[in-house]
């Protein structure tokens, strides 16, 4: 398999067209996401208000659409599952922002820094209990199992980071264990419930799982590299450092520059020296040669699907993924 060198392709799909197969669902998606939400008490009626639903690259209902698609299925489910999925990230967010006092997500004022972190615990918490109960509606024991195993699994990696907060000893291991826990899993249930809802095997299932632990990782690990390298996040760099979040890069840069106590520049102040840091020792570099493991194990499960609109979507989404820097 063709290894896609750094930096995007001439050929790269935008996140519009790559979604343009399943727009119509993710439109859908969206309105359900309004309507359900909506509720007698007028507090939670601006709560729906002020957390971006609309907004987001919708990268998990596309993935359960397009990889659906590929599938040649189009459960009229699908819209549910996508909300549900949609409702319980949009929570895992809400509650990031408290933790991280967040001002700004999706371009607009968080919950917490327009309602406080008491209501904000609330409507995290509503969310998320909305999100469940819009899956047991479907009645389909197989996604509710995904569902709440995989959002066992996040909690428990979340506060896995959170123990090793400032630990700046952690290991590539205990770092690979984290992010599968706390991100990827949430792009593997996403693709064992593509399999489920379509009735595949048990096997099939855990090949589209391994699927989307694959994207999982490559997407947490280009998060990492936006955090240090990119100018157009819409947020300050390195402030995940600065959290004591100890992502791919760090840990490469601190074992190649044999342990050198390398923290006190995570500040914009030092930026310039840190960022000089990570091009002499080529950490970027680095950091790609993982992503194409990932990407490379990613293509190989893609190529198996027959030609369509929906399989080049899903290559377009995997280099999306692969190449954003925001």
């Amino acid at each position: 398999m063709q290894n896609i060198p750094r930096g995007a392709t001439l050929s790269q799909m935008k996140l519009e067209e790559i979604q343009a197969p399943v727009i119509a669902q993710l439109n859908e998606t969206s309105a359900l996401m309004q309507e359900t939400l909506h509720s007698d008490v007028e507090l939670i009626n601006r709560i729906r208000d002020i957390v971006p639903l609309s907004k987001g690259k919708k990268v998990r209902s596309t993935l359960l659409f397009l990889l659906s698609g590929a599938s040649e299925n189009n459960s009229g489910h699908l819209p549910a599952i996508a909300s549900s999925i949609e409702l319980i990230h949009l929570a895992s967010l809400i509650h990031d922002d408290i933790l991280d006092n967040a001002v700004l997500r999706r371009g607009v004022n968080t919950l917490n820094h327009e309602l406080g972190n008491l209501i904000s615990v609330l409507g995290g918490d509503f969310l998320f209990l909305h999100s469940l109960n819009l899956m047991n509606r479907l009645d389909n024991p197989a996604l509710m199992r995904i569902l709440l195993e995989s959002t066992q699994i996040m909690v428990e990696g979340q506060l896995q980071e959170i123990a090793n907060n400032f630990n700046y000893g952690v290991s590539l291991e205990t770092y690979l264990e984290i992010i599968r826990k706390k991100t990827s899993v949430r792009f593997g249930a996403i693709s064992g419930m593509a399999a489920a809802v379509i009735g595949k095997d048990s096997r099939t299932e855990t090949e589209y799982y391994e699927f989307g632990i694959h994207l999982g990782n490559m997407f947490q690990i280009v998060d990492d590299l936006i955090d240090i390298f990119s100018t157009n996040s819409g947020k300050d760099r390195f402030r995940d450092l600065q959290e004591g979040k100890i992502t791919l890069p760090f840990i490469l840069l601190q074992k190649a520059v044999g342990g050198e106590d390398i923290t006190g520049l995570f500040t914009v102040q030092y930026s310039e020296k840190l960022i000089e840091l990570f091009e002499t020792h080529r950490i970027r570099d680095r950091c790609h040669e993982k992503l194409d493991e990932y990407y490379n194990q990613c293509n190989g499960f893609l190529s198996r699907f027959p030609p369509s609109g929906y399989r080049d979507s899903l290559k377009g989404l995997l280099d999306f993924i692969r190449f954003r820097e925001y």
